[in-house]
């Protein structure tokens, strides 16, 4: 059953999690949100008037009728298409961990003369000492920007840009079930695609010279709490093609979710 809100039992949606005996904290899958806008709370979008545009349509859903679409429009070196949950408000038990899964409808690959490089998802709060934000990433880069990896960022001043490659990638024009954990206490984080593993980073990559900046030691520090997770397609550099993701059937938990049972 689709709950089309949140904290509602997410039935053959999550079959994993169900079969382990709990289910999660969290499930949206956009059917109760009204089309054509932004999904209300405790959604938020974060787009910075970046250009992307985002709204719930009915052009692709996993289940039942309606997702959620991001547009990234070409012709721009940056576009931030992004809705957040923030955290601390809604479900504070998940800031110390989480675990995560959506699924994922991406129409065309980036296209441009540059390799792309974008990000379809984010656990984000700001350091211990207050001077930036450490970021945990499911990023993408080659293979026409449908390769995936994990990637750790810090904001200015602090710089690291530190990136796990793995040989796994996004298809295009299919659904794919994404999972992410991530973890303060031990500096961790893992993606899984259609149950699959790939990428897993506990306080250092595995990968020599992962890291561009080396501000902190080339570890990737989580910071002491996630304040905010984003999903979306968050583009570094022009393209000569629009870009379409759709997103449905997202949930969060503090344990690992599963992919549903008809995927």
């Amino acid at each position: 059953m689709k709950s089309g809100r949140a904290w509602l039992p997410c039935a053959a949606l999550c079959a994993g999690a169900l079969a382990a005996g709990h289910a999660p904290d969290f499930t949206y899958d956009f059917e109760a949100s009204a089309p054509g806008q932004v999904p209300g709370a405790p959604w938020k979008e974060e787009t910075y008037n970046s250009g992307a545009v985002i709204v719930v349509d009915s052009t692709h859903a996993f289940s039942g009728r309606q997702a959620l679409h991001i547009l990234t429009p070409a012709n721009a070196a940056k576009r931030r298409g992004y809705v957040a949950i923030h955290l601390k408000g809604p479900l504070p038990q998940l800031q110390s961990a989480m675990y995560g899964r959506l699924m994922a409808w991406l129409d065309e690959a980036p296209e441009g003369p540059l390799p792309m490089h974008w990000t379809l998802l984010q656990g984000e709060g700001r350091s211990a000492d207050d001077r930036y934000n450490s970021i945990y990433r499911l990023g993408l880069l080659e293979r026409g920007g449908t390769q995936l990896m994990a990637n750790f960022e810090t904001t200015p001043p602090v710089k690291t840009n530190c990136m796990q490659q793995s040989t796994r990638t996004l298809p295009v024009r299919r659904w794919a079930c994404v999972e992410w954990h991530m973890a303060v206490a031990s500096n961790e984080l893992q993606f899984w695609i259609d149950g699959k593993p790939i990428a897993h980073v506990k306080d250092h990559a595995v990968a020599p010279r992962a890291c561009a900046g080396h501000d902190l030691g080339d570890r990737w520090l989580a910071p002491p709490r996630f304040d905010s997770v984003y999903i979306g397609f968050e583009r570094y550099g022009d393209t000569v093609n629009d870009q379409n993701l759709w997103i449905d059937d997202v949930a969060l938990a503090t344990r690992r979710i599963g992919c549903p049972a008809k995927h």
